[in-house]
């Protein structure tokens, strides 16, 4: 079931990656924030193939909902910041216990299969 507008009531901080070096040559990774987002965070069961076996077996997965037909987001600055696997993620702004919480986003749907709502499919970040 996909939550009415009322439903979508977390505030999530949406993070950026930058990528830059350092005088070795290394890659330094940073996140920055540059926007806020309002989604409901919800686990969902679902079936899919092991990695090496023929049977189906059960898998969980966490999505974020937000309401908007676009695949972009408003930055703080006023720009428009287009979601990636690679160089987004959802950071908690909605303060208590899990405050700190950081998603991933590892898939992004289609806003016009879903009713106008995009969908995240989201991996937790270890604390």
């Amino acid at each position: 079931m996909i939550p009415q507008v009322g439903q979508l009531s977390a505030p999530f901080i949406v993070q950026t990656r930058t990528v830059t070096r350092d005088s070795f040559e290394q890659p330094i990774e940073s996140w920055s924030d540059a926007g806020y987002v309002w989604a409901k965070v919800e686990t969902r069961g679902g079936f899919g193939k092991g990695e090496f076996e023929d049977t189906l077996q059960g898998m969980e997965r966490k999505v974020a909902v937000i309401d908007g037909q676009r695949t972009t987001f408003t930055g703080s600055d006023g720009t428009d910041i287009a979601w990636s696997v690679k160089d987004t993620r959802l950071k908690n702004a909605n303060g208590g216990l899990d405050a700190a919480q950081i998603y991933n986003v590892t898939e992004i749907s289609d806003a016009g299969l879903h009713h106008h709502r995009i969908e995240l499919t989201l991996e937790e970040v270890t604390k």
